[in-house]
């Protein structure tokens, strides 16, 4: 179940401007797998869906139209150890989860998004900063995550088979290692604010360019490799936003969260991921188990599309 938000002509066309979207792209029409108010039928019984936010920007808070609760079973990167029952749950760009829906009640149900809650510490940080551009992220976000979608209907088909009518008990075991304070910290800031001036897509000076994004201080440079990292070495990496919420992504790894904004793992977090959510902080670790050379380096980076192609991103090695 791909979803993604997309603008559209009154030719069926798709419509973007780099200049409009450089906060990153909020678009009006929903699609899933490409299409506009889908329709799926499905049998009486347990349905797994892999849900996935390939939108430029906006976040998802999904949930279903009668409130059922449904099972989580999967994250980015494998299975829970366990299911894990909710009602809602949200998620960014380039974010996996896999649920089951118990149809066997013969009801039909609509998938829906939102409405969410942005994130206050996001806009009391902000009120504390007193950035020029406040208001115009603090909206941002909250069309990122805050407007009412129909994604998918489901219709259950008696005459179609249900494969299974319960789950198991246990799903995965997760090996965790125990955290060391001998293991290797990193750290990352990314942030993003107006600037009159930076470098263009092509090294040329841009003048009234707009934002400037980047992490620790730097923005990407192909070029330039920002982090080394031993291989087959655990480490710690602490992540930190100072600019609203991203979705930070890592390439050729799977991790486990330590820490989101400072509070412990939710249950349904605890499996393996490679995306999260980065209001304030998030800690994780991780292990890089392939050699990885300077000619093709992994990257780090936000998963928002505009904020990555505008310099919101670095490269590590693995050796």
């Amino acid at each position: 179940v791909v979803v993604q938000d997309r603008t559209f002509d009154r030719l069926g066309r798709l419509v973007y401007s780099v200049e409009d979207a450089q906060d990153g792209m909020i678009a009006e029409t929903i699609t899933v797998n490409g299409i506009t108010d889908p329709i799926r039928s499905v049998p009486a019984g347990l349905v797994r869906l892999r849900l996935l936010n390939g939108s430029n920007a906006r976040y998802y808070r999904f949930h279903f139209s009668d409130n059922r609760v449904f099972q989580k079973i999967a994250t980015d990167s494998g299975l829970l150890e366990e299911p894990v029952p909710i009602r809602e749950i949200i998620m960014l760009p380039g974010e996996r989860n896999e649920i089951v829906v118990d149809f066997s009640d013969g009801n039909p149900a609509m998938l829906m998004s939102g409405p969410g809650v942005s994130s206050i510490a996001n806009l009391e940080r902000d009120q504390r900063n007193n950035r020029d551009d406040r208001d115009r992220r603090n909206n941002q976000e909250f069309g990122r995550l805050n407007d009412m979608f129909e994604i998918l209907e489901f219709h259950v088909d008696p005459n179609l088979p249900a494969m299974r009518t319960s789950l198991p008990r246990q799903l995965n075991t997760i090996a965790r290692p125990r955290v060391s304070r001998n293991w290797p910290t990193r750290e990352f800031a990314m942030f993003m604010r107006n600037d009159n001036r930076r470098n263009g897509f092509f090294g040329q000076q841009q003048a009234d360019a707009g934002m400037v994004m980047g992490i620790n201080g730097q923005h990407m440079v192909m070029q330039v490799i920002n982090e080394r990292v031993r291989r087959g070495q655990w480490e710690r990496w602490v992540v930190r936003s100072y600019d609203g919420s991203h979705p930070f992504h890592v390439h050729g790894c799977s991790f486990l969260l330590l820490s989101q904004e400072g509070q412990p793992v939710a249950e349904e977090n605890a499996g393996w991921k490679d995306t999260v959510r980065v209001d304030s902080s998030a800690e994780f670790i991780v292990r890089f188990d392939h050699e990885v050379t300077e000619q093709y380096p992994y990257m780090y980076h936000c998963h928002i599309l505009e904020h990555e192609d505008m310099g919101m991103m670095g490269q590590f090695t693995v050796t």
